[in-house]
């Protein structure tokens, strides 16, 4: 007598169904079976999705490199967004991490900077399917000597820090970030300069808050928990929920360049302790 299993897994609010085996004879998994292949199965599925991540990530990048002669700034952008509206659907799938963002309401319709937490590579990969407008990175300039990727970053036209001297890094940024919000973007920095744990500290640089001043832009704070599913140095760590949770404006107009990193400072600090 045939015999069929299904397995249902949420993506959205939605249900897929997949036939999982299908046998002809009778048989059981006692659950010691079920708890040792536990782990076996989150190993191989993480590395599925590695698989997944690296080959799709040059493939597409490929693809893209030979379409970018043919598109504008708008097109390239679409195309970078596509991919990662995929990755952030493999990534419900194989490691089975979900993700979910809240009060995006809070970003100005003009121009605005997001000072972000960063804690691992998720955020770099997901936000541009997960924002509706288009934003701009500002980055480390070595990312674009990295193959493929490096080579798609470029024709993004996004925002390159080059860590030499600090006063003209600076101005550099400034001038690049307000020609990006000139043209429509959200500008999205990472204060803390690098990745850190999702239980490290907060520690800000004056970075985002000084461009926030020099070009008048409304501040954003940004935090996320993606340092518990995928750390900072490594890959995803199993299933999980990633959350992303965007603050209120504060306005430099309103505010000097102390009490606008204080404010910051200390609604990141609050709302990190929530997740």
């Amino acid at each position: 007598m045939f015999r069929a299993r299904v397995v249902t897994f949420s993506f959205g609010e939605r249900t897929h169904r997949s036939w999982r085996s299908l046998t002809c004879q009778r048989w059981s998994v006692s659950p010691e079976t079920n708890l040792n292949q536990a782990p076996m199965r989150a190993t191989f599925t993480k590395w599925l999705f590695i698989v997944y991540l690296l080959g799709s990530g040059t493939l597409y990048s490929m693809v893209i490199l030979l379409l970018f002669p043919f598109v504008g700034r708008a097109g390239r952008y679409w195309l970078a967004k596509q991919w990662c509206r995929a990755l952030v659907i493999v990534m419900r799938v194989l490691p089975g991490v979900s993700c979910s963002v809240d009060g995006l309401e809070h970003i100005p319709e003009g121009p605005a900077i997001l000072l972000c937490r960063h804690e691992s590579t998720w955020e770099t990969l997901a936000f541009l399917a997960l924002f509706p407008r288009r934003i701009s990175f500002v980055f480390k300039e070595e990312l674009l000597r990295i193959p493929f990727f490096g080579w798609v970053l470029r024709g993004l036209d996004m925002v390159s820090l080059n860590r030499g001297s600090a006063r003209q890094a600076h101005q550099a940024v400034t001038q690049e970030s307000a020609d990006r919000l000139a043209k429509g973007d959200v500008v999205v920095i990472f204060p803390e300069g690098t990745r850190v744990p999702h239980d490290a500290p907060l520690r800000m640089t004056s970075g985002g808050v000084r461009l926030a001043c020099a070009t008048g832009a409304p501040a954003v704070p940004v935090v996320l928990n993606a340092g518990k599913v995928w750390p900072a140095k490594g890959w995803p760590s199993g299933r999980g929920r990633i959350r992303v949770v965007v603050g209120p404006a504060f306005s430099p107009r309103d505010l000097s360049q102390q009490e606008l990193g204080r404010a910051v400072h200390e609604w990141m600090t609050k709302e990190l302790m929530r997740l």
